[in-house]
Order: C-alpha cells, then sequence, then structure tokens
C-alpha cells in the first residue's frame, strides 16, 4: 500500500496550486469509487477492495488538512462529511454494495463542483 502522505508530496510537485491539488484529489476519489462500482458489478472483490482503500486513505488526509481551528463552519461540516464518508466506505467494503458507493459519489461530486467553482472564481478575480 503506498503512503498517502508520499502521495500527495509527489503530486503536489506537479501542481501548481492547493486549489489545483484539491480538486486533483477530489477527481481521483471520485475515478477510484467509480471503477469500485465497476470491480463490484465484475465481482473483482480485490479492485473493489483496493479502490475503496486509496479513497480511504484520501479522504483522511483531506480531513486531516482541515483547520478546524479557523477554518469556521466549512470546516467543521466537511469534517463530518469526511466522516460519514469513511464510515460509508466501511459499510460498502464489507457489503459489497455499489449503491453505498454511488450514495458517496452523490455527497462528494457537489462538494468537488463547489471548489471547482470557488477556484475559478478565484481566478477571474485575482
Amino acid at each position: 500500500m503506498t503512503n498517502p502522505y508520499a502521495a500527495y508530496q509527489q503530486n503536489s510537485n506537479h501542481i501548481e496550486s492547493k486549489e489545483d491539488l484539491l480538486l486533483t484529489t477530489l477527481e481521483e476519489i471520485l475515478s477510484k469509487l467509480n471503477i469500485a462500482k465497476m470491480a463490484i458489478e465484475e465481482e473483482n472483490i480485490t479492485l473493489k477492495a483496493e479502490n475503496i482503500t486509496k479513497v480511504t486513505d484520501a479522504v483522511l488526509v483531506l480531513q486531516a488538512s482541515l483547520d478546524l481551528d479557523n477554518g469556521g463552519e466549512i470546516a467543521k461540516n466537511l469534517n463530518d462529511i469526511y466522516s460519514f464518508v469513511l464510515e460509508e466506505l466501511v459499510k460498502a467494503n464489507l457489503r459489497n454494495d455499489k449503491e453505498i458507493i454511488q450514495n458517496v459519489i452523490d455527497i462528494l461530486t457537489p462538494i468537488y463542483e463547489g471548489f471547482k467553482e470557488a477556484k475559478e472564481k478565484l481566478n477571474e478575480s485575482g
């Protein structure tokens, strides 16, 4: 298993900003969730478990990066969402449940889209 922090460090050298890194991470999470769903459909339990593990690692890194002291309500809400997502990923992995994975995708997609829109507005104003 790869070290999520090492992957973060490696990726941060190739990405221009923290915003880009966040978006790239969320894109990878959504991609791996879709792979996990496909793996369940194809009864490829190893591939499913590998991708859910990678998503779990990435969500843990996102959660650990939150500034709960200074991030206000947004950081608290994201922390709660990430905790819920982690619980759901455990259930999905144990039950081979692609519907739970789809629910996680449905939860994380608007977060990704919101960050993407915020980055675009930041770029327009900067």
